[in-house]
């Protein structure tokens, strides 16, 4: 008896709108065609590339590539909804980064794996978020709900399966997932969970209350937030990428029958995708180890954003503007961010996470009240 031959392999792919992103979309896709694998492309791609294309939401394929950054990565997710297509993250320009195992340079090396269907799904919790009963596309990290306005109190009551748990002024509250329990939360002093464990993070930032602290759930509990008043708007912030006016707005979250499904290599795969970035990764996580809380929150806002002013940072972190200035100055004297001039208006300055191979700052690149 021959043995089967294994099923062909139908991939998808997508990636951000920068043009880095774009032209390492076209080498991905032709590596992949040289390997002969069949590849569908999703249309604002597809356009760019001047190739045929597929809405995101009805590619009909075995796995989809998502060749870009974290945000380029929860953007797809919540285009996606509720489909659960096995998503492999392809960190553009060299940088790994959330759920990043593999970059555009090591891509060549899984071909293999990919074409012989060697790898599993890895499954990750999300939220299912109704405003005023309307639902939103299932969220993989957080639930944000902030002022609109930066260092402004929020009012609002908390509640767990129906029963009022506290009252709190604050600059805000996080509702997160484990996956998201590593992200936006733990900038604000939310605790680190396991990605198996069954509970979601509730986490309360800078409440007037000292005796405000995070609590952790069960994911089977529904957990509202009512009564939401501030003096400016307040906003629900879907992952970093929606923003929604709520007040007023009654807000129920629980868990989504819907899971993000993520592409798993094998262990060894892994470790060898890795190494040659671990020595990097390590110091990195070293310097920021050591970074005040505030350039931590900057330094995690900045990388759910390809690029930011410094106007956009301080709406993003609500974080007063002298604090945002020092923590840029430590994150561009670290290495860990850059600066360039905007080329729309040379007064401002633009800020990312640097690159891998990007040297320290001489000092040079001072943060004013102007960038």
């Amino acid at each position: 008896m021959e043995p089967q031959e294994t099923p062909k392999v139908k991939i998808g792919v997508a990636a951000g709108p920068e043009a880095t992103m774009i032209e390492d979309a076209r080498r991905v896709s032709d590596l992949l065609r040289g390997a002969t694998l069949e590849i569908e492309t999703e249309e604002k791609l597809a356009h760019d590339l001047g190739v045929a294309g597929t809405p995101l939401k009805k590619l009909d394929v075995d796995l989809l590539l998502v060749i870009g950054s974290d945000r380029t990565l929860l953007n797809t997710l919540l285009k996606l909804g509720k489909r659960e297509i096995p998503i492999l993250p392809v960190a553009s320009m060299g940088q790994p980064d959330f759920l990043f195992d593999v970059t555009v340079s090591n891509l060549q090396s899984i071909v293999g794996d990919l074409l012989k269907r060697r790898w599993t799904e890895d499954r990750r919790t999300r939220l299912e978020v109704k405003l005023n009963g309307l639902e939103s596309p299932p969220v993989l990290n957080e639930l944000a709900v902030f002022a609109r306005t930066s260092a402004t109190l929020i009012r609002y009551s908390l509640l767990l399966d129906g029963e009022l748990v506290w009252k709190d002024s604050s600059d805000g509250l996080l509702i997160a997932t484990p996956t998201g329990s590593t992200a936006y939360s733990m900038s604000v002093g939310g605790p680190v969970v396991l990605r198996t464990a069954p509970v979601f993070s509730v986490v309360p930032v800078n409440s007037a209350n000292p005796a405000r602290k995070a609590l952790i759930v069960s994911d089977k509990t529904v957990i509202g937030v009512q009564g939401i008043t501030s003096g400016v708007t307040v906003e629900a912030v879907l992952d970093g990428q929606i923003r929604r006016p709520i007040e007023g707005a009654s807000i129920e979250v629980s868990r989504s029958d819907y899971d993000a499904v993520f592409v798993k290599l094998t262990a060894e795969r892994v470790a060898a995708l890795q190494g040659k970035l671990q020595k990097r990764t390590e110091a990195l996580e070293t310097i920021a180890h050591e970074l005040p809380p505030s350039a931590k929150l900057v330094l995690k806002v900045l990388e759910y954003h390809e690029q930011m002013t410094q106007r956009e940072i301080i709406d993003e972190t609500k974080l007063p503007a002298r604090t945002v200035r020092h923590a840029m100055a430590i994150l561009i004297s670290e290495g860990l961010v850059t600066k360039r001039l905007s080329l729309r208006d040379s007064r401002q300055g633009l800020f990312c996470v640097a690159k891998p191979g990007a040297s320290r700052s001489t000092g040079t690149d001072r943060v004013g009240p102007d960038t």
